[in-house]
């Protein structure tokens, strides 16, 4: 094909140069116009050589394109299973629970441990609490009979206060006893006095706060 191309590019010279000798060095009009005749036949093959190789490249680039692209899917698409698989292993783990289940009987550890903590920190107060837990996931806890007539302000400043030393009490004792914290919750707290009343109690699912139960 290269060959060709260059003996197409020779006849086309040599036409180009017939015309202008048949022209200006000797004139002859028949020989000028199988001169011009030659050239616009060189010109026109060498033409669809050039319209010919231009398409064969058009077609060839986007097939390298489209294999290249697709080969750059495949990758990815394992990337992101991969990747799927990690989470969901990850998750797995996160949600197993590899301590012992909390019961009836780790509530009543957790609650006498509770009420020696808070009773500590109130040592210097003058007040002492009392705990009694119900089941695997309540714990009433018990002030004297004279909180039930504070302000709704004041009940809520000590059940605020309760409930942070419970928090931060049980995660201490849940990780020294060896439970899950990712799948064991601290038992509901609610704040009683000495009659049974409960003047607050902890509400909320996610964010969860202590709600006053009395009208002071």
């Amino acid at each position: 094909m290269e060959i060709l191309k260059n003996v197409l590019t020779l006849i086309v010279l040599v036409s180009g140069f017939g015309i202008w000798y048949f022209i200006k060095k000797s004139p002859n009009k028949r020989n000028r116009n199988i001169s011009i005749a030659v050239l616009i036949g060189s010109l026109l093959i060498i033409g669809t050589f050039s319209s010919e190789n231009t398409t064969k490249n058009e077609i060839t680039k986007p097939v390298t394109t489209q294999a290249v692209t697709s080969s750059e899917s495949t990758e990815n698409t394992k990337e992101e299973k991969t990747s799927e698989t990690k989470s969901e292993t990850t998750t797995t783990q996160e949600i197993k629970n590899d301590g012992p289940k909390y019961t009836e009987a780790s509530n009543t550890e957790f609650s006498i441990h509770l009420t020696t903590e808070i009773n500590n920190q109130l040592a210097n107060t003058g007040y002492q609490v009392l705990t009694k837990p119900v089941g695997n996931s309540l714990i009433y806890l018990y002030l004297p009979q004279e909180a039930k007539y504070y302000s709704k302000v004041e009940i809520q400043q000590i059940a605020d206060k309760i409930y942070q030393i419970k928090e931060s009490t049980f995660k201490n004792w849940a990780i020294e006893n060896g439970y899950d914290l990712g799948s064991t919750n601290s038992p509901k707290l609610y704040v009683k006095v000495e009659d049974d009343t409960t003047i607050a109690e902890e509400s909320g699912i996610f964010n969860k706060t202590m709600k006053v139960k009395v009208n002071n």
